[in-house]
C-alpha cells in the first residue's frame, strides 16, 4: 500500500524572493532536509544522495518559464547513464 503526501503553492513574488527560496533549497539539500511551510500545510522531505534532476527552459510570446525538477527515491538510484550540465549567469 503507497501512501501520499503533497505539497503545493503558486504565488507572484519579486526576483529577490525567489533567490532566498533557491538558496534555502540548496541548503535544504546540502544538510539532507527540505522543510516546505504554509499557514494550512507542511511537508518535510530528506534527500539522499543521488538525485534525479530535470531543467526545462522556455521562451515563447514573450513569455518565460523555467522548471526545475528534483526526485529520488526513499532507496537510492542506481544511475547509469549521466550527462554533463552548466548552468551560467
Amino acid at each position: 500500500m503507497s501512501s501520499k503526501d503533497e505539497f503545493t503553492h503558486e504565488s507572484v513574488q519579486d526576483s529577490e524572493t525567489i533567490s532566498e527560496y533557491l538558496k534555502a533549497l540548496m541548503d535544504g539539500f546540502a544538510k539532507k532536509q527540505i522543510a516546505f511551510d504554509t499557514t494550512d500545510k507542511q511537508i518535510v522531505l530528506q534527500p539522499n544522495n543521488l538525485i534525479e534532476l530535470e531543467i526545462k527552459a522556455k521562451k515563447r510570446d514573450g513569455k518565460n518559464k523555467i522548471t526545475l525538477k528534483f526526485a529520488w527515491k526513499d532507496t537510492p538510484f542506481n544511475l547509469s547513464d549521466q550527462k554533463s550540465l552548466e548552468i551560467r549567469s
